[in-house]
């Protein structure tokens, strides 16, 4: 965690003042484990581009604003890369842990962060994405972008079927929303989301 926030900078209005305590914060991780039937095998590993996402002090909106559809504010979206390298060609899985709120990943009390996956190359040659089914050998369905919650088990796809290879490598983009009612605070208090991707052979 990264404590320590800046100080105020400057003058401020009071009506603005009184809401400009939250600082939003994610942090995510990659897990690699070890190639399924190897036992002596290198852990897969993961490589992520930024491991802390750091959105700022968020200024809510004033009590005279339009609402936002569901009364949540976004924070907007930022995306990094996500690499993911096995020592043995097979068909990598990208499980996504978490804690859960309303079926996404929980931000703050009772916010919650839509993560979505795109752009996915292994190998080097462009592939699409599709949810895993443990009792399938291939999902009924696969997109170049899909968005993903906690426990999805996520797999490259190439011509309809799971993909081979040892290096998997996609974007991952990141847009938090929270109510706002959540915003609008006296006390400082930091707004915060927990991510982890873990890689294994399907």
């Amino acid at each position: 965690m990264i404590d320590n926030p800046i100080g105020w900078v400057g003058t401020v209005m009071n009506n603005v003042c009184r809401y400009v305590r939250s600082i939003a914060r994610i942090a995510l991780c990659g897990l690699g484990v070890m190639a399924a039937g190897h036992a002596m095998a290198q852990k897969c590993t993961i490589r992520l581009s930024e491991s802390n996402m750091n959105f700022g002090r968020i200024i809510a909106p004033g009590s005279n604003a339009r609402q936002p559809t569901g009364h949540l504010y976004t924070l907007g979206s930022r995306s990094i890369g996500l690499s993911a390298n096995c020592p043995t060609a097979a068909t990598p899985m990208l499980v996504l842990r978490g804690e859960t709120y309303a079926d996404h990943f929980k931000f703050a009390q009772s916010g919650h962060v839509r993560v979505r996956l795109s752009n996915a190359m292994l190998d080097g040659r462009r592939v699409d994405l599709a949810r895993a089914d443990s009792g399938a050998a291939a999902p009924d369905s696969y997109a170049s972008s899909i968005e993903a919650v906690p426990g999805d088990s996520v797999i490259p796809i190439s011509e309809g079927a799971p993909a081979l290879g040892s290096v998997l490598s996609l974007q991952v983009e990141i847009r938090p929303l929270v109510p706002i009612t959540e915003l609008r605070t006296r006390d400082t208090k930091t707004l915060e989301a927990h991510l982890a991707f873990q890689v294994q052979h399907f």
